[in-house]
């Protein structure tokens, strides 16, 4: 099981420092200056941290499209509770979505041993500015050959995971997210009352778009947000009726 330690410490409200290892050899030290103060700057820090190594820096060689066969060993047991969906550190949801959704499944055990991590004195530690960091959000953002940028949402996933006809995958957020990457995925016209629906929660319909290809009964509804940025709010199979 491949295995990621970290364990984070409270600088000041604003600032966080987290250790990480994986094994013995590969370790490091990352500062972390927070957008907003809290006072647990430590376990944002920590799941900031987190989010860096396994997707940006990508530890493993890649970034995992799963939580199977990946184990965390934190430091805050809040983190454990906010990837069962049990605790009441609500604002820490938006740095702990990708939990569950991309590595749904993940092994998370509890630790604050330091044994083997980096020295201060010996490593030189690694600056991110969660200001300039578009993970500490509820989405996690692709690049596809047909839309470009797409933000997928948590609750976009939760939909594909309860819709799709043929079965949960074991890998949901993988598999949303090759689907996704189809070349031939079009605009599609939209049905009126899915229209109104929109207009009704959002307000307007003009900037919602229904993306899909000819072999797929699969549509991914996208809205376009004030800044231009298209964000999958929910995706669901049309029913083909059955020939004769």
């Amino acid at each position: 099981m491949m295995t990621l330690t970290t364990v984070s410490e409270r600088i000041t409200d604003s600032k966080a420092r987290v250790y990480w290892r994986v094994g013995t050899k590969n370790k490091g030290i990352i500062n972390i200056n927070l957008r907003s103060p809290s006072e647990d700057s430590a376990l944002i820090g920590e799941l900031i941290a987190i989010q860096f190594l396994l997707f940006d820096k990508k530890i493993f060689d890649r970034a995992p499209g799963s939580g199977g066969g990946y184990k965390l060993i934190v430091s805050k047991g809040a983190i454990k509770k906010l990837a069962l969906g049990k605790s009441t550190k609500k604002f820490a949801v938006q740095y702990s979505s990708f939990l569950l959704s991309r590595m749904k499944g993940v092994t998370i055990e509890v630790s604050q041993k330091l044994e083997f991590m980096a020295n201060k004195e010996d490593f030189l530690p690694l600056l991110i500015d969660e200001g300039k960091d578009i993970r500490t959000q509820e989405y996690a953002e692709i690049i596809t050959p047909a839309m470009g940028a797409v933000r997928v949402t948590q609750h976009a996933v939760e939909q594909y995971e309860e819709r799709i006809s043929s079965g949960c995958p074991k890998k949901p957020w993988a598999s949303l997210t090759k689907r996704l990457m189809h070349p031939e995925l079009r605009i599609q016209p939209l049905d009126a009352k899915i229209l109104a629906h929109k207009e009704r929660r959002y307000g307007r319909s003009d900037n919602v778009e229904a993306w899909s290809h000819p072999t797929s009964t699969f549509t991914y509804l996208v809205v376009i947000d004030d800044k231009g940025n298209r964000v999958l709010v929910t995706v669901f199979e049309r029913y083909i009726q059955p020939q004769n």
